[in-house]
């Protein structure tokens, strides 16, 4: 965890003029520790996770809506926006229906998080 958190963080500060350090190193923190809890045997451990942090870390604030996995950091406004807004609102013309469905990776929270941190 520790390596995967310090790889995320040279990786976002090495391509982006860091303003609000603590917010980049919360999100490494987050998604490095958090990322991958899922629910088993119906315990949702990664809300569980999610109401932690916003108990125990005060630094930053959270939007009482949602997890901490539904936000990602503006880097350069240094605060916290919801996935959704880096969806893109002309993806419907994009679609080229000659291809296969499994050609496409729709546009959701869970996707366009996804991309984020593989980069």
């Amino acid at each position: 965890m520790v390596m995967s958190m310090c790889k995320l963080l040279e990786n976002l500060m090495a391509t982006h003029d860091i303003k609000g350090a603590e917010f980049i190193f919360a999100f490494a923190c987050i998604w490095c520790i958090g990322g991958g809890y899922a629910t088993k045997d119906g315990v949702p451990y990664k809300e569980q996770f999610s109401n932690w942090w916003k108990a125990e870390w005060k630094t930053i604030k959270f939007p009482s809506k949602g997890t901490v996995f539904d936000y990602y950091v503006d880097i350069e406004n240094s605060k916290l926006e919801d996935w959704s807004k880096l969806s893109d609102s002309d993806i419907i013309s994009t679609i080229d229906t000659t291809k296969s469905i499994q050609s496409y990776t729709i546009p959701t929270v869970e996707t366009i998080s996804a991309s984020f941190l593989m980069k």
